[in-house]
């Protein structure tokens, strides 16, 4: 734990006070809102506080001799603007902070509109890679919708046979829906665990607790989207509008279809962004993580932008007043 502050057992207010600086700017990052941080908060050791005036969040991931490596995001704002020398001391006291926890500092999921802030604060003293794995990808939700022209052929016809071979319904979850949306997930994850990549395995046991932590929002502002067959669900999607006050962009933080019916993918998604409101001009489907087999997905659905992120180091050891 690195900040003073976990994101569960936080009051009304203080969910308002979170949102007010996650919808201060547009990130273009599938982590930057309130519920992203929730559904992780454990698995990820979320911790935030309010320095200089920008909210600061920390988590760590499991290295491969089992200890968490914590790195902080970009501190936000709650006005959309950034004083380079307030972010300055902000950077100052977190690292400092850091080091009393016996942490490296450094800074992950930095979008690429605010890495100049960082290099006007501490010039040739920061240390800035891209980092292609975190890239979120952001399509154009009508095209998505009509899935028209040579590039998005192949998923038409797959979501035509689809429609031309099934009868199916689709409904968004209800809060009586949870037990049997989280046994399709854990079902499905079950079945992923036999036949995945080793890099795969700790993802998908994160997930399944995630999940599990995100549908407690059903019914509260979860985007939610259902396929049955026969009764019996065969696809999930779960999301959010990235900011509680636009409907722009929307955010899919999860999608599960059974890969074993030709068209389901497809199906599922076209469902869900049929049904976004006129005002969503973007979907937000996160990133690759740097799996091949993913990001060959993403790719194939040719998306609008490539939201670009980039870690950072502050390589000298800096003061504050």
């Amino acid at each position: 734990m690195i900040f003073n502050n976990r994101f569960d057992d936080l009051s009304e207010k203080e969910i308002e006070l979170l949102n007010s600086y996650f919808d201060g700017y547009d990130y273009e990052s599938c982590a930057y809102t309130f519920l992203a941080h929730y559904m992780w908060r454990d698995t990820h050791d979320l911790t935030w506080d309010i320095i200089e005036g920008y909210l600061c969040v920390a988590g760590g991931e499991t290295d491969e001799n089992g200890e968490k490596q914590y790195s902080m995001a970009f501190p936000l704002t709650k006005d959309g603007t950034y004083d380079v020398e307030k972010i300055k001391k902000t950077l100052c006291k977190s690292k400092h902070i850091f080091k009393e926890k016996n942490q490296d500092f450094a800074l992950s999921l930095i979008p690429e509109s605010l890495t100049h802030i960082l290099k006007e604060a501490f010039g040739e003293d920061v240390e800035l890679c891209h980092s292609r794995d975190d890239d979120d990808y952001i399509y154009l939700k009508e095209d998505l919708v009509t899935l028209k022209g040579r590039k998005l052929h192949q998923k038409k016809n797959h979501l035509n046979y689809f429609h031309n071979n099934y009868e199916f319904v689709y409904e968004e979850a209800t809060e009586s829906m949870v037990p049997e949306i989280l046994e399709y997930v854990y079902s499905k994850n079950e079945y992923k665990l036999g036949e995945t990549p080793e890099e795969w395995k700790e993802i998908l046991e994160m997930e399944n607790i995630a999940i599990r932590e995100l549908l407690k929002y059903v019914g509260k502002g979860l985007l939610t989207g259902v396929i049955r067959i026969d009764g019996k669900i065969v696809a999930v999607t779960l999301g959010e509008f990235a900011k509680t006050n636009s409907k722009e962009t929307v955010i899919v933080h999860v999608e599960k279809a059974d890969d074993r019916i030709r068209g389901l993918y497809q199906a599922i998604n076209n469902e869900f962004c049929k049904r976004l409101p006129q005002e969503t001009v973007y979907v937000n489907r996160e990133e690759d993580m740097g799996l091949e087999n993913l990001r060959k997905t993403k790719l194939s659905y040719k998306p609008y932008k490539m939201a670009q992120k980039y870690t950072a180091v502050i390589k000298r050891d800096c003061f504050f007043g």
